[in-house]
């Protein structure tokens, strides 16, 4: 039994009859005909009740025919699989991300990879980028993308675009009220800012104050904000939505506030698929210059 034995039979059978078969596939109808007889004996059983050019199924026949729509998917499958392989298209990727972009934006990069390479599995681990060098190094993941201070980079990771940050506010704080800020000001109040793991502790990257409300996720500390828990230092592509719709507003400040970059760590065998997605990645950073 092989592969286009089958497919023979399907089409006749979708088609019912093989002249009507032989036009929709472009083959001979004596192909067809000589394709479905080889099933047929190697099976040892009439797939067809045939009465001059009437054909209908035995119930054999159509009792097989949902099997082989399945034995032709796999089969399908097993090529493609190859295929991947041959191509250096990996059948798993693993990675690591903060929120430092927006979730539309990898919302739509994961719908198109997955459109792209239907047959590798993909897992997203969301996790503060402080994090990533060590899931990368431990090969729990592939690569990993996130947004880094120019103190926080790490030997491993590359750049990938400079990320314009915001200090902001809600509209109500009472920060918001004050035509300038500076750092005396800003330790008043509550600081929403990042939380992660180091050392099996949690580390909080406040910036000039003990008084803050560490956070794992970018998203979760910009709602806090325009809850009015505090004030916080975010990427601007993830606050831009929010300052435009005036539920946060931006902080009038003379800091020297770090430098923040975007960049990714990458193990040594990443292939098609981690590439696809760090061309994406770079794409949309280019977008926002």
């Amino acid at each position: 039994m092989r592969a286009e034995q089958v497919q023979a039979f399907i089409d006749v059978t979708e088609h019912g009859s093989f002249a009507a078969a032989a036009r929709h596939t472009g083959l001979k109808r004596s192909t067809l005909s000589a394709a479905v007889n080889a099933l047929e004996d190697s099976l040892g059983v009439a797939l067809f009740e045939r009465s001059g050019n009437s054909l209908t199924l035995t119930a054999v026949g159509d009792s097989v025919l949902p099997d082989c729509y399945r034995l032709l998917t796999s089969a399908s499958r097993i090529k493609k699989h190859c295929h991947q392989h041959l191509q250096g298209v990996e059948s798993q990727l693993g990675i690591a991300r903060d929120d430092a972009l927006p979730e539309v934006f990898w919302r739509q990069v994961m719908h198109d990879l997955k459109q792209q390479f239907p047959l590798t599995a993909i897992s997203v681990y969301l996790v503060p980028p402080q994090e990533h060098t060590q899931f990368v190094q431990r090969q729990t993941v592939d690569i990993a993308f996130g947004l880094y201070t120019a103190e926080g980079i790490d030997a491993n990771a590359a750049n990938l675009a400079p990320v314009s940050m915001r200090l902001v506010a809600a509209p109500h704080h009472p920060l918001s009220r004050l035509p300038s800020v500076n750092r005396d000001d800003l330790a008043q109040y509550t600081q929403v800012c990042l939380t992660h793991v180091q050392d099996d502790k949690l580390i909080s990257e406040a910036l000039f104050s003990g008084n803050y409300l560490g956070l794992t996720m970018f998203e979760v500390i910009r709602d806090a904000v325009i809850n009015a828990t505090g004030w916080a230092l975010l990427p601007y592509p993830l606050v831009k939505g929010a300052l435009e719709a005036g539920t946060l507003c931006t902080l009038n400040h003379d800091l020297a506030l770090e430098s923040h970059y975007y960049r990714y760590v990458e193990s040594d065998n990443c292939g098609v698929v981690a590439t696809a997605l760090l061309n994406k990645v770079t794409h949309f950073l280019a977008t926002l210059n």
